[in-house]
């Protein structure tokens, strides 16, 4: 018995992106991998591929697509498979759709220039890994979200021990109470609720005082003079008090100000 040749759909659109896709039982298409070039930079998936609406992304799709440097996910996807955007160490922006509702293990794994991602308001769970790696990340995550694995973020392994470890200076927002927190507090990483924190408040310590004042004055000297700059992300957001930026003389002048203010209330 002759057995005709295994055939798997591609399309080749007009940036020279190639995507191998299957047809689900429902009629619409589930990308399994990806093709590009080396001028493949910026890749918006296609909402449908030879007339069938694009709803999903397969297991390790996109791995290796190094020269991706962002990537848009539309609202017609509502599935992502396992590792599908691993190790693409190019990306550095990703924005997805709001049709996602789960990011899978090790999806981001590895993305090591990975520092923006829109995650969407329907996003509730994010798998292990997710963005293991992804050291550099500014995350925000939508009060949506109720489950996390485990170092889905902030968490690297270290060279010296190989032992999992926080990443120094790691930063993720959220809301106050929410899951997201309490990762964060398990993790031993930064949280800041960019609705609800105390300005000026460099040291953590729940109150502004001449201390705060001394850090930042510091951390602008070392600025003046080439020095390397020690304040976290975390603490760039408390000490900038004219969100101008940058932390220098004028924000310490403001938290000595707000100091002197909240002490005569006492």
């Amino acid at each position: 018995m002759n057995l005709l040749p295994l055939i798997i759909p591609t399309i080749v659109l007009s940036d020279g992106i190639s995507y191998n896709y299957d047809v689900t039982s429902y009629g619409t298409a589930v990308i399994t991998s990806v093709v590009t070039n080396n001028y493949s930079d910026n890749i918006v998936v296609p909402e449908s591929i030879n007339g069938y609406a694009v709803t999903g992304i397969g297991s390790n799709a996109f791995v290796g697509c190094f020269s991706a440097k962002k990537i848009t996910i539309p609202d017609t996807v509502v599935s992502i498979g396992d590792s599908a955007f691993m190790s693409c160490t190019s990306l550095t922006e990703v924005i997805i759709g709001n049709g996602v509702t789960v990011l899978p293990d090790d999806c981001f794994f590895s993305c090591t220039a990975l520092k923006t991602v829109n995650l969407p308001e329907t996003l509730e769970a994010i798998g292990n890994d997710a963005f293991f790696g992804c050291d550099n990340l500014d995350l925000y995550l939508p009060q949506s979200v109720k489950s996390i694995g485990s170092n889905a973020f902030g968490v690297h392994i270290d060279p010296h021990s190989g032992e999992f470890v926080s990443v120094y200076g790691f930063l993720v927002k959220g809301v106050t109470g929410s899951i997201v927190e309490q990762y964060a507090v398990e993790n031993n990483i930064d949280f800041i609720d960019m609705n609800n924190y105390l300005l000026g408040d460099v040291t953590g310590d729940g109150f502004v005082n001449a201390i705060d004042a001394s850090e930042i004055i510091e951390e602008y000297s070392r600025a003046s003079t080439g020095l390397p700059l020690m304040f976290t992300k975390k603490k760039k957001i408390m000490g900038d008090i004219n969100h101008d930026g940058v932390v220098d003389s004028v924000d310490a002048s403001s938290v000595l100000a707000i100091y002197s203010d909240l002490s005569t209330k006492v």
